[in-house]
């Protein structure tokens, strides 16, 4: 689980990709395709991002503003027609080297080595 301070700022991969994650929930990208290789639309992007959080039920998800912390989120990319296909969905991953995230097209998508995110404030020198 990541709080939404830990997630806010600036991620990026060695191949290329590059995020900007504000508090505000906004969302800015260049070089997604080095992230996310199936990506199909413009590979520099803006939009929203929002924390999956608990439904009403105990199986069901919903993207909300309100929620500070979580393991994944959705970024919904701002197209000029009202398609989804272009939506991104993070993945927030934990290991030694502290966090990283994974953008996919579909939740159940993983990410290689290299694809996966790093923030720019904790990447190994």
């Amino acid at each position: 689980m990541i709080q939404q301070a830990e997630l806010v700022g600036d991620w990026s991969n060695a191949d290329g990709a590059r995020v900007r994650m504000s508090a505000g929930h906004n969302f800015s990208a260049s070089g997604i395709s080095h992230a996310v290789p199936d990506y199909k639309c413009s590979t520099a992007m803006a939009g929203t991002w929002q924390f999956w959080a608990q439904g009403d039920s105990s199986t069901s998800f919903v993207a909300s503003d309100s929620a500070t912390e979580g393991e994944s989120f959705l970024v919904s990319v701002d197209t000029a027609g009202s398609t989804s296909r272009c939506d991104l969905q993070g993945q927030v991953q934990r290991d030694d080297q502290g966090f990283s995230i994974c953008l996919v097209l579909d939740i159940d998508q993983s990410c290689t080595a290299d694809e996966l995110m790093r923030k720019d404030s904790t990447r190994p020198r």
